[in-house]
């Protein structure tokens, strides 16, 4: 555990002490002249300086300021919130801790290698905070009225980075690290109606983003905000500017036409189809004739599934045949189903809304399944539809009156892509203050 202490009253001891030194080297000083008159005489006067108000005022030790420590340390295998709070809780108060902090996080959950600090003020414990995940943290203060929980949001430095490549074999090969590969997923998400990723990219292929990159304590904690996207396909421009308007942010093509659609294109990225919408299938478990409503999307355990939409759930639940599965009501008599899956996302639960591209569980092989995929399937007033043969309506377009700010929006960014020259440049060397590139 890292340690870091702020003693304000050192510092003004210090500085007290170098005050008393200087006065006593610029004390008087005697010749081998001076007389036993003068002696007496600078002794009154010394004597008399004491007395001063202002000397001896400023002689009075001064107010004593509480010294804080900030405890800093990582949730290690087995640690609980007792074993933590120990040094500086009682039993009784971890508890009543605890309860403060259960309606917004448990603290059963700790997770190891999560960081947490401890705050005290002259050793007496004052507040407790923790890292939920990478953009939130608890905090839980102690005044005299007990125990105050709140959920707060991470401050992060934002750095704007352009990420340029090309395309060898994928794009998710393209990608280096796990956070890049959730930058990936965004981007296959963002231009899955324009490209098809399985089938359209070559080789040479290439594509550049504008991106946030944050950072807490220096450390890098993820991608923020897209301000903006390219892919060259077989020579074909694709491009997407981020543009705030009152509700929000939508994604518009350098001509103003809207990117977002109602849909994904598919709940998985970068995915092939093991078996597609039919009436009539020979069921490989069953052995038997029967129509099947879904498309299977075949993918790793484990593999992040994405609600296909705005919605609520309907519901997280499981059965022989389909396994784990989640239920989405969505607008127009639109309802989305996702099967199989091996987990549901932490907080997925009947009721909940939930946001297009929202991670709601993972790939698995529950209930009858032969091998991991989702069945991804569609109903539309209660009638089950093919998801990948139906036209998903785009958002409105750029409005008439806000096209010129628009514009401005897309010639300051457009340099920035710059994907004719897209190449590998090591990210730990900016090429330009504010700004690093580096390849995926």
């Amino acid at each position: 555990m890292k340690k870091l202490i702020i003693p304000a009253s050192l510092l003004l001891g210090s500085l007290f002490f170098i005050h008393s030194g200087l006065q006593s080297l610029a004390g008087p000083s005697l010749s081998p002249g001076h007389d036993e008159a003068t002696l007496a005489c600078l002794g009154e006067e010394k004597e008399t300086n004491t007395t001063d108000p202002e000397f001896t005022e400023s002689l009075s030790p001064s107010p004593t300021t509480p010294e804080e420590e900030i405890h800093i340390g990582t949730v290690r295998s087995g640690d609980t919130a007792s074993r933590i709070l120990s040094p500086w809780l009682t039993s009784a108060q971890i508890h009543d801790l605890a309860t403060a902090s259960k309606p917004l996080f448990d603290l059963r959950r700790l997770r190891v290698g999560r960081e947490y600090r401890i705050i005290t003020t002259d050793g007496t414990f004052s507040r407790f905070e923790y890292a939920v995940d990478a953009t939130r943290f608890l905090g839980v203060d102690l005044d005299e009225e007990g125990f105050h929980a709140n959920m707060n949001a991470m401050d992060f430095d934002i750095e704007v980075a352009t990420i340029q490549g090309s395309i060898t074999t994928s794009l998710s090969e393209a990608m280096k690290t796990p956070e890049d590969m959730v930058l990936a997923v965004r981007l296959g998400n963002l231009f899955g109606w324009e490209i098809d990723f399985l089938k359209d990219l070559r080789q040479g292929d290439t594509f550049a983003v504008v991106v946030e990159k944050r950072f807490h304590n220096e450390t890098f904690q993820g991608y923020g905000n897209i301000l903006a996207a390219e892919f060259v396909v077989q020579g074909k421009r694709f491009d997407a500017y981020r543009f705030e308007h009152a509700d929000g942010a939508d994604f518009y093509s350098s001509s103003g036409e809207n990117l977002n659609r109602m849909f994904l294109k598919s709940p998985v990225a970068f995915t092939r189809i093991s078996s597609g919408f039919s009436l009539r299938r020979y069921h490989p478990v069953l052995k038997e004739y029967r129509p099947h409503y879904g498309v299977d999307y075949a993918a790793p355990v484990g593999t992040p599934i994405y609600a296909a939409g705005d919605g609520v759930l309907l519901q997280v639940t499981q059965n022989p045949s389909s396994g784990r599965y989640v239920r989405i009501r969505h607008g127009n008599g639109y309802e989305t189903a996702y099967l199989h899956m091996s987990g549901f996302a932490r907080g997925m639960r009947a009721g909940k809304k939930v946001k297009q591209g929202e991670l709601i569980g993972y790939v698995g092989q529950s209930g009858f399944a032969t091998g991991p995929h989702v069945c991804f399937r569609m109903t539309k007033d209660g009638t089950p539809v093919d998801p990948t043969g139906i036209e998903a309506p785009r958002a409105n377009p750029l409005p008439e009156e806000r096209r010129e700010e628009f514009a401005s929006l897309v010639a300051s960014l457009k340099p920035q892509l710059d994907i004719h020259y897209a190449r590998k440049i090591d990210p730990e060397k900016p090429d330009s203050p504010g700004s690093k590139k580096s390849a995926l």
